[in-house]
């Protein structure tokens, strides 16, 4: 399997599904509502998630792929961890006190200690309890698959082609399967893939399925198919991909042609690959992070605090004031925490060289 660099175009569309997010849930908050195309297209900002896992497993194998494709040490193991710890942690660790303290003082919410200790060790979506800083149960069921995915490089990236022909029809037959449950459970939801129960193992299912894809996808993009170097066909996908965010009922679909929207999304002279690498939007994917465990803070302001007397005007100050925010806590937070980490871990594991590129 070769070794590849960021594509940055992948990093852009990161950016793009978390304001995604972001506006669905604001739009979705307090009394704030957008009537017509323009609202149903925001109403499935729930599928953000699902897009987020898709390119998590694509990014996670093009970075640590190479390390578990066939023969591996305990030590990249722990490195694997490790980093992602140093990834994951610092942030979410400070937008968990943040919200958690907001949560008290907006909210009246008090969360007992065994709460707190399990959002703190990221396992509270692993069927626990409710995540303080609500948007980070994917991140928690995220750290769940981490642990399994070594053992999952060899035969999603190595094995004869069938393996990935049948590990796709398993993670498309437990996305329905899942959907299939939710229907069941009584939670309200928006839509069929709105499952996020932290008491059942259903988001759990629907994170390993699409991070399975997305590993199935690097290896579709690793073998270069003329396809999916057309113009053309990227066009088109892209087309169908968000005329399908209009339509209720059909997320299996828009997961399918995410896959095939993330593939063509590697080909750097496509017209949406050109857009994706613009400037302000690559940088909003590299803030992507910070964009989504922030924002549910914000959400005070918007929804919960002010009841959406403003339906535009106000989320979009809150919007960029949260931009300017992700950026700050970007370059003072998450990399010089990231960075103290991996030293030391350097000393431990000196695998850590032999990461090609990290999320």
């Amino acid at each position: 399997m070769s070794e590849k660099k960021e594509i940055k175009a992948l990093t852009g569309i990161r950016g793009v599904a978390a304001c995604w997010v972001v506006m669905y849930h604001t739009w979705t908050a307090g009394n704030h509502h957008i009537p017509g195309l323009i609202g149903r297209f925001l109403l499935h900002g729930y599928l953000a998630v699902d897009l987020f896992f898709i390119l998590s497993g694509l990014v996670m194998s093009m970075s640590y792929g190479h390390l578990f494709e066939e023969h591996w040490k305990y030590s990249d193991y722990f490195n694997l961890i490790i980093r992602r710890i140093a990834r994951l942690w610092p942030l979410y660790i400070i937008t968990l006190i943040i919200t958690g303290v907001l949560s008290y003082f907006f909210e009246g919410k008090t969360f007992s200690p065994g709460l707190w200790l399990a959002n703190f060790m990221m396992i509270q979506t692993w069927s626990i309890g409710e995540s303080i800083n609500g948007p980070s149960w994917s991140v928690s069921v995220e750290w769940a698959v981490y642990f399994i995915f070594p053992f999952l490089c060899f035969p999603i990236l190595k094995m004869h082609k069938i393996i990935p022909f049948i590990s796709a029809f398993v993670s498309f037959f437990l996305i329905i399967l899942i959907i299939r449950i939710g229907e069941n459970t009584g939670i309200q939801r928006k839509g069929p893939l709105d499952i996020f129960d932290p008491h059942s193992i259903l988001p759990f299912l629907r994170c390993i399925s699409e991070f399975v894809l997305g590993m199935i996808c690097y290896r579709v993009v690793d073998a270069d198919f003329a396809l999916f170097r057309s113009k053309t066909i990227s066009t088109i996908i892209a087309s169908i991909a968000f005329v399908s965010l209009f339509f209720d009922g059909i997320d299996i679909f828009s997961v399918l042609v995410f896959c095939l929207l993330i593939i063509t999304l590697a080909n750097k002279n496509n017209a949406l690959s050109r857009i994706m690498t613009y400037i302000p939007i690559y940088y909003l994917g590299v803030w992507s992070y910070a964009i989504y465990l922030w924002h549910r803070s914000f959400l005070f302001i918007i929804g919960d605090v002010w009841n959406g007397h403003h339906t535009v005007l106000r989320p979009l100050i809150v919007l960029i004031a949260l931009i300017v925010v992700s950026s700050i806590s970007y370059y003072y937070i998450e990399r010089p925490f990231q960075k103290k980490i991996r030293e030391m871990n350097f000393i431990f594991f000196k695998s850590s060289a032999r990461v090609v590129n990290s999320i």
